[in-house]
């Protein structure tokens, strides 16, 4: 049954113009990303691996951007739209839906990705960074997306509103995405560094910067970043099953 929600969404996701236009401003955030960083004269003073490192923050944020906005429609739409019900009284669990519309958010990050690697493949050209780059923007790209889609999600269960969901979700992205762009002056004061520690943007582009600066692309060097970005979809997770189990108690119509 999943697979039949993830059908119908995905088909709706890839053949609207909706859909088409979210890939298209992708290209083109990567294209003007990519052309400043070659040519204009002050970025194209940067080394190369400060380049690859820029490029995947744009890479990572814009597609959690997308996510957020995708998630946090593809849920509530079935409680504005009254068509919930039909759901669940159907041959279909709660665990089925959420499964069905998590798989189409990830098709989704799937399609940005391959959207990236060439730009990531010439930008990477000569470095020999290019195959260790493309693999940790896929697996943390992947958690990242992955738990930002779970706290959505669950969000939608407890909101049942487009709108609500959608704000809650943007200020919480604020809320982790901010602090990651602070200086390592800033992060050098034990309140900086607790929220280094428990951002798990933060601890995203930390490793990026081990990688490609310090040229530690082994996964047990990067060890303690990976279970900062684990946890966080833990805790996601946590999250989403709380929420569903608050829609469970309440059933449709919410109180």
């Amino acid at each position: 049954m999943n697979k039949l929600i993830w059908k119908k969404d995905i088909t709706a996701e890839i053949y609207t113009w909706k859909s088409a236009l979210w890939l298209l401003l992708t290209a083109i955030i990567y294209s003007v990303t990519c052309y400043l960083l070659l040519t204009n004269k002050e970025l194209s003073l940067l080394d190369q691996t400060e380049m690859l490192w820029l490029l995947a923050k744009i890479i990572i944020g814009a597609s959690l951007l997308v996510a957020i906005i995708d998630a946090s429609s593809i849920l509530t739409v079935e409680f504005e739209q009254e068509t919930m019900e039909d759901l669940l009284i159907s041959p279909l669990s709660v665990k089925d839906l959420i499964i069905g519309k998590f798989l189409t958010v990830m098709t989704v990050w799937a399609l940005m990705y391959a959207v990236a690697v060439p730009y990531v493949l010439v930008s990477s050209a000569g470095s020999g960074l290019g195959p260790a780059f493309l693999a940790y923007i896929a697996l943390y790209g992947t958690l990242m997306v992955g738990g930002f889609t779970l706290f959505v999600l669950g969000l939608s269960f407890l909101y049942r509103s487009f709108k609500n969901t959608l704000t809650t979700s943007l200020v919480f992205y604020l809320a982790v995405g901010i602090p990651a762009l602070f200086s390592a002056t800033l992060k050098a004061n034990p309140f900086g560094s607790i929220i280094s520690v428990a951002n798990p943007l933060d601890a995203v582009f930390s490793s990026l910067d081990n990688i490609l600066v310090d040229y530690h692309t082994a996964l047990t060097a990067n060890a303690t970043y990976l279970a900062s970005v684990a946890g966080f979809v833990v805790v996601a997770v946590v999250f989403l099953a709380v929420s569903v189990k608050v829609f469970d108690r309440h059933g449709i119509v919410k109180e």
